[in-house]
């Protein structure tokens, strides 16, 4: 089945997996084992052998350094780098629920608790989304004026998941922006739906988040992982993609027919280079990877 298309007095496109109908209430009808990017476990896998080989070389260079090294003035200092690193996974990972909690403190500190009683269409939001996933229960949701990643964050403290979106991604009518909140929350359910978030996964690759090349081609393939969990819950959300590339304000001004022209001929050796010097991929490629996928873009029928 192609895309789903509503009409909406925006001008967006509808996402949509091929088969699957976005409106279909029945609690399990979507297939999650299809949501996650095929390389993100190869990643995660090799990641993880690799986070376990530095820890060890770097523990061994604690106790015994070579001879040789010293004569060595720019591996003296990699080696140096190395051993700080060691020392620093093995006192961090004891403190990791201590700075998980503190970070959820500061965040419920300086943040507004979405509820049913406290923007309730926002909430509402949510809890379909939750209910489309057959979860029981519902993460926290904060709305956050602070200094966060554009748009939205997953944190896990040690008890519970928690989600903070900004509030820069709606107007004062909080109903032209629903379709972006839908994709955004979609795409963060998905973090904590495939477990990106929880401490275990942290403690897995404590040694590698500090190398910046390493860690990237990890963290690109899961957004793309939430990415598809964004276009299954939101088939008509594709300008929560769109707001990072043009933002708030002009999001009304593309001409989106033009823009995904555009997207598909992007591509080749420098953005294919960025897998290592960017963890966040270009919205084109988050489009199409979506794509290939299977998801489709129509535009909504004209009324």
């Amino acid at each position: 089945m192609e895309g789903y298309r509503e009409t909406d007095a925006h001008h967006f496109l509808a996402l949509g997996p091929a088969g699957l109908d976005p409106k279909a209430p029945s609690v399990g009808a979507i297939d999650e084992s299809t949501l996650r990017h095929p390389s993100e476990r190869i990643y995660f896998y090799v990641l993880v052998a690799v986070n376990f080989l530095l820890l060890g070389l770097g523990i061994a260079l604690l106790f015994h350094e070579p001879s040789w090294i010293k004569n060595h003035p720019i591996l003296s200092k990699q080696v140096q780098v190395a051993r700080f690193l060691a020392w620093t996974a093995l006192i961090g990972i004891p403190f990791l629920a201590l700075q998980r909690n503190r970070r959820e403190a500061s965040i419920r500190g300086n943040s507004i608790r979405v509820s049913k009683e406290q923007f309730p269409e926002v909430y509402a939001v949510l809890e379909d989304h939750c209910r489309r996933l057959g979860m029981t229960q519902v993460p926290e949701l904060f709305l956050t004026g602070g200094s966060i990643a554009p748009f939205s964050q997953t944190f896990s403290s040690w008890r519970e998941n928690y989600i903070v979106i900004h509030q820069i991604i709606f107007d004062i009518d909080m109903h032209k922006k629903t379709d972006v909140l839908a994709f955004i929350l979609g795409h963060e359910l998905g973090a904590i739906r495939l477990k990106q978030t929880t401490v275990i996964n942290e403690m897995l690759l404590t040694y590698v988040s500090a190398v910046k090349w390493l860690r990237n081609p990890l963290s690109r393939a899961r957004t793309y992982s939430r990415d598809r969990y964004g276009a299954t819950l939101a088939p008509t959300g594709f300008r929560g993609l769109l707001i990072n590339a043009a933002g708030r304000r002009l999001m009304e001004q593309v001409d989106i027919e033009e823009y995904l022209k555009q997207s598909r001929q992007y591509g080749g050796l420098w953005s294919n280079l960025n897998i290592f010097f960017d963890g966040k991929p270009a919205v084109y490629s988050r489009i199409n990877q979506l794509r290939k996928a299977g998801f489709s873009y129509k535009p909504p029928e004209v009324p």
